[in-house]
């Protein structure tokens, strides 16, 4: 069965209440205020159910104090049902109303003439008439215009069918989205806790799976369901929901908040749109404090246009939406703005990017992007999202939450956009999106930074990785760092060697001064055979600066032409390989010798003996045995 919301749009008391009575028998003034004043103050709820599609009503107040509240469930209709009273026919909060409407990109439905029982049947005629004329241009100038009675039941039925006709003809929900109920009542009840309802507007939700509350992240499980009054396992998009949510207090939730997955999406207090000004608007100026209203939520904002200074009634243009408080949206998502007092409908649009950064006004290659998004073609759009991510790099989870599309098929067509050269897909359990310009911009940097530190320390083989890493990708993922090495190791740019990374075909180069400084250590090591010099008394025997010693002695130790026994003793590697020479010759594998053994072999002191043999465990070629060595 298909799910599909239809809201009610017209002037006070013009019979929407009483004519979604007569369609579902259901009234939908629930709170005692309204029934007391005869006006709908708060959203109603109804539904009428088919054999193949289900309709839900959201059943909105007409008085214009309460069009705050009509804008809190229009946000998630599919179609419109406009009401007008054949004995006032169309007045201001019609108008407002079908402004809204417009506004926020509703593209089906179709009006009601009401209470055509209280005047001659060619009064009725005449304000058909006039609605057409009021919605010729648009979406509901096709529409279907059908006379009814709510309190006779005259032309209810033929409604019925309309409103079924136009339901089933409405596009499917998308599959496969991620779960999203704008939060539009909250209440406690006794024994159960607190409640929210809301328009499931995509994914679904099940009993007992854990959610999140946005702004404030509050965590929380779903102890219950009820879709259309009936308490239900599971709720999909298009459904009127109630949730019951286990460990929230009444106080943690309100109107505005959403309902989702946990862990996915944030709040933003800033937002880049595309901005229609009604054509009775006043101009609106730069940074005019306005009401934002999208989804269920209403939030100060001001609007701070992108290359103008004023809109004038009627035009578009790109701005960006600077909150007073978070809100949450997603790209595509519409909304409204009214003026800041008094509370009238001036304008609204689109979201174009909901976690941007903040634009200049004067800011072309902003509004370049923002014409970009502004756009139906998808692939066209994702290169701007990941252009515009934190350090110009986004995860393929984090594109989705921008789209709110499908992971699946987002990824399909990331690799189609791979292969043409548009972005990089660079791989891993979530994989990242960078263009090729900043991947380039990476390189360079990369390049840039080996090149610098080997000016500066020229005896070392390379700079650490861990380093390189800090100084230019700390802010970056792993996985980006690993393709930007790899990528110019297969490029024969650099080479990585272990843990340090230098330009490609690079070898450490003595100077004249260095090289006999080299000579100098070499000879004095190698002169002192089995017992060489320690490094206090290497620096205190060569007539040079001892800064420059110990580097070029460093830089020996690092080229492994030196091998360190202890802090501060080395041996050339040669006299090494000469002293385990002399041991095989002397012994077979498993043969034992102690300290003493040793010392006499190589006529060693014990200052001397045992670091080296301390030197020759470490390297598995003796084993210690209590006072013994066994030679491996």
């Amino acid at each position: 069965m298909r799910h599909i919301i239809f809201g009610t749009a017209g002037h006070i008391d013009h019979g929407k209440t009483a004519l979604v009575e007569a369609l579902t028998g259901i009234d939908a003034d629930r709170l005692e205020e309204e029934k007391l004043r005869g006006i709908t103050i708060d959203l109603g709820f109804a539904n009428l159910d088919f054999d193949d599609v289900q309709i839900g009503f959201v059943d909105v107040p007409g008085h214009e104090k309460f069009v705050k509240n009509m804008l809190a469930g229009a946000g998630g209709i599919d179609a419109v049902l406009l009401v007008v009273a054949a004995d006032e026919s169309i007045m201001p909060q019609t108008r407002e109303h079908f402004d809204i409407c417009r506004l926020l990109g509703i593209a089906r439905g179709l009006v009601a003439v009401t209470k055509i029982d209280t005047v001659d049947e060619d009064l009725v005629g005449l304000v058909a008439e006039e609605v057409r004329d009021a919605v010729a241009g648009s979406f509901l100038q096709d529409a279907q215009i059908l006379p009814v009675s709510a309190r006779s039941g005259e032309g209810i039925e033929e409604l019925k069918k309309c409103l079924r006709r136009i339901a089933l003809d409405l596009p499917e929900r998308a599959p496969g989205r991620i779960a999203r109920l704008p939060v539009d009542r909250c209440f406690s009840m006794k024994g159960f806790g607190t409640v929210v309802t809301g328009t499931l507007i995509s994914g679904s939700l099940r009993k007992d799976q854990e959610v999140e509350i946005i702004p404030g992240n509050r965590s929380s499980r779903i102890r219950g369901l009820q879709v259309h009054w009936k308490t239900s396992s599971h709720a999909v998009a298009g459904q009127r929901t109630a949730v019951n949510l286990q460990g929230v207090d009444r106080a943690e939730v309100e109107r505005g908040m959403v309902l989702t997955v946990p862990g996915i999406y944030r709040a933003t207090q800033i937002a880049d749109v595309r901005l229609n000004l009604l054509p009775s608007a006043a101009p609106l100026k730069n940074l005019r404090k306005v009401r934002l209203h999208t989804g269920t939520t209403e939030v100060l904002a001001r609007v701070a246009l992108i290359g103008t200074d004023a809109v004038l009634p009627g035009e578009s243009c790109y701005a960006q939406l600077r909150l007073d408080y978070p809100a949450f949206c997603l790209h595509g998502d519409p909304f409204i703005i009214r003026k800041f007092s008094p509370a009238v409908t001036i304008g609204g649009g689109r979201i174009l990017h909901p976690q941007p950064i903040k634009h200049k006004a004067t800011d072309e290659e902003a509004l370049d992007r923002m014409k970009l998004l502004d756009t139906e073609d998808l692939p066209a759009k994702i290169p701007v999202f990941v252009e515009t991510g934190h350090e110009r790099v986004m995860s393929l989870s984090g594109l989705c939450r921008l789209l709110d599309e499908e992971a699946a098929s987002l990824k399909q067509l990331c690799s189609g956009l791979a292969e043409k050269g548009r972005i990089l897909l660079i791989p891993g359990p979530d994989p990242f999106l960078m263009l090729p310009e900043t991947a380039e911009t990476l390189h360079r940097a990369t390049l840039s930074c080996v090149q610098a530190f080997h000016r500066d320390y020229p005896l070392q083989k390379g700079i650490p990785r861990e380093e390189l890493r800090k100084r230019l990708y700390d802010e970056l993922p792993q996985e980006v760092f690993r393709h930007c090495l790899d990528t110019l190791a297969a490029r024969n740019k650099i080479a990585i060697h272990e843990e340090t990374v230098a330009l490609h075909g690079r070898e450490v180069q003595l100077s004249e001064h260095g090289q006999r400084l080299r000579a100098s250590i070499e000879e004095a090591i190698l002169k002192g055979g089995y017992q060489p010099p320690a490094l206090p008394e290497l620096l205190a025997a060569i007539e040079a600066d001892p800064a420059e010693v110990r580097k070029i002695y460093f830089w020996m130790l690092r080229e492994k032409i030196l091998l360190r026994i202890t802090e501060d003793l080395a041996y050339h590697r040669e006299t090494l390989e000469e002293i385990k020479r002399t041991i095989r010759e002397r012994l077979t594998p498993g043969a034992r010798f102690g300290v003493a053994d040793f010392k006499d072999l190589f006529d060693l002191t014990r200052k001397h003996a045992i670091p080296l043999l301390e030197y020759l465990d470490r390297e598995r070629f003796t084993r210690r045995q209590g006072n013994e060595r066994i030679l491996l």
